[in-house]
């Protein structure tokens, strides 16, 4: 005869959450800068999908063309670096760039291997709608900080990443 089935405890009932607790458990993590700062780049990600939906690109992508946008003739090996990104991976991305025809590549004469980019004229068009939409997003994504606050926040960011 087979055995009936144990039954389980219940569950407690999750607690709330609180701003030192973002799931709602006691966490050892819930100090932790570099875990709250990957806590924040998930909600940064999400906030940029839910804006960017439907315009085909990836916050890597973003991140490429805003280099391109801001740096006329830039080189992808520069922007792999300011990225810190491997520049096989920033090849792709610009591959994708110049398939969906928001970017060309030249030839740097100075350098005859090296390709410099450009935004093609439907790349400009789409950069000014995508730094709009930028905006908008970091905004929400900030909300919860004053203007204040906001420029302290970038700051203590900038700071950590210095070298």
């Amino acid at each position: 005869m087979p055995k009936p089935p144990r039954k389980r405890p219940a569950s407690p009932a999750p607690a709330a959450a609180t701003p030192g607790r973002p799931g709602g458990l006691d966490s050892p993590l819930a100090a932790s800068p570099g875990f709250l700062v990957r806590l924040a780049q998930l909600r940064a990600f999400d906030e940029f999908h839910r804006s960017f939906a439907g315009l085909g690109i990836t916050p890597a992508g973003y991140g490429v063309l805003a280099l391109v946008a801001a740096n006329p003739g830039v080189r992808p090996g520069a922007i792999a670096e300011e990225l810190r990104v491997k520049p096989s991976n920033i090849a792709v991305l610009v591959n994708n760039l110049v398939a969906a025809g928001l970017v060309e590549r030249s030839t740097d004469e100075a350098e005859l291997r090296a390709s410099l980019l450009h935004l093609t004229e439907k790349g400009r068009a789409a950069w000014a709608e995508m730094e709009r939409i930028h905006e908008g997003t970091d905004a929400r994504f900030a909300e919860a900080l004053s203007p204040a606050e906001r420029r302290h926040f970038v700051g203590l960011l900038q700071k950590l990443l210095q070298r």
